[in-house]
């Protein structure tokens, strides 16, 4: 739950892949954002699966470019391509990968919520840089409002609005009404939020 920006794209040319990632990376730098690179082979199988740990992906994606973090409460901004440049996450990836997720229906998201708006007008104008430079059929779907409006104070009301709404539930959770949840089981738990939500439901009326 939270503004986020959701795109999708293909490079005009993918031998302009390093050109995009040496100029990110650079304003990442200027910014002092942290840049993590990917550079899988684009000559090899494409392997990858979800690895024993949580979150580690063992083989082969298939993806190059590079993990942006604009924001220590941010998401990271994936800007990663398939062979064909197409726009691609690693997890989206997997996804496609096992048959789960249609290429076609992929976007690729980075949430903004928590980061502010500053972050998220910074990457709207990133995004926006992209699009006119490298990737003319950027679609982009801001949940925020600002990439088509550039309304600034409506991207702020939409996060102050959904940030009251995080705080309300957040204070109705910890205010006793879930009782005592010490040894509780996962199953208990997954019982008494049900039954918190179905309580609120029931006050609105």
């Amino acid at each position: 739950m939270g503004v986020t920006l959701h795109y999708r794209g293909r490079l005009d040319d993918v031998k302009r892949l390093p050109e995009l990632r040496a100029e990110v990376a650079d304003i990442a730098g200027t910014l002092h954002w942290p840049v993590t690179e990917l550079d899988d082979d684009w000559a090899e199988p494409v392997t990858a699966r979800l690895g024993a740990e949580p979150g580690h992906i063992e083989g082969n994606l298939g993806l190059k470019g590079l993990l942006v973090k604009p924001h220590p409460r941010s998401e990271l901004l994936t800007l990663c391509f398939d062979q064909a440049g197409n726009l691609r996450s690693p997890m989206g990836m997997l996804l496609i990968l096992d048959g789960t997720l249609k290429p076609e229906e992929s976007w690729v998201f980075v949430k903004t919520q928590f980061a502010g708006p500053d972050a998220h007008v910074w990457l709207v104008g990133l995004l926006k840089y992209l699009r006119k430079r490298y990737i003319s059929n950027l679609e982009v779907n801001d949940e925020g409002g600002y990439w088509d409006t550039g309304d600034r104070k409506e991207l702020e009301r939409r996060m102050a609005f959904i940030k009251g709404k995080l705080d309300s539930l957040s204070a109705s959770l910890t205010a006793g009404r879930l009782g005592d949840l010490r040894n509780v089981s996962a199953e208990e738990l997954a019982s008494r939020i049900e039954q918190f939500f179905k309580d609120r439901e029931g006050d609105r009326y």
